[in-house]
């Protein structure tokens, strides 16, 4: 088994609505992800720039990578649960976004 495998399956375990996923709707479509606000609240604690994106941010999950048709965009609109959004932060990894979201209002 490569890395690449093993990647898969800690995700398929990690995205697991069993184990740490949760079922929301994003664009109309419904996604697992895992929302983590400890690490929103650890990100804002530890920013030293209130213009990174993250200072604003309301949200913080994480998605598959395979679940959206291309790469979510800062300062891009995005529905969640019937919620608009702005993206204030998209990170990748090899499976997966982080995406932070702040209101629509900030």
């Amino acid at each position: 088994m490569n890395f690449k495998d093993q990647l898969a399956i800690d995700a398929a375990v990690f995205f697991n609505p069993n184990e740490f996923g949760e079922t929301h709707l994003i664009e109309n479509r419904q996604m697992v992800i895992v929302i983590d606000n400890h690490e929103l609240l650890h990100r804002k604690a530890n920013t030293a720039n209130p213009d990174d994106g993250i200072h604003d941010a309301e949200i913080l999950f994480y998605a598959k990578r395979e679940d959206f048709p291309q790469r979510p965009a800062v300062d891009s609109w995005l529905i969640m649960d019937g919620k608009q959004y702005r993206v204030a932060v998209v990170q990748e990894d090899d499976v997966s976004y982080t995406i932070a979201l702040r209101a629509n209002g900030s």
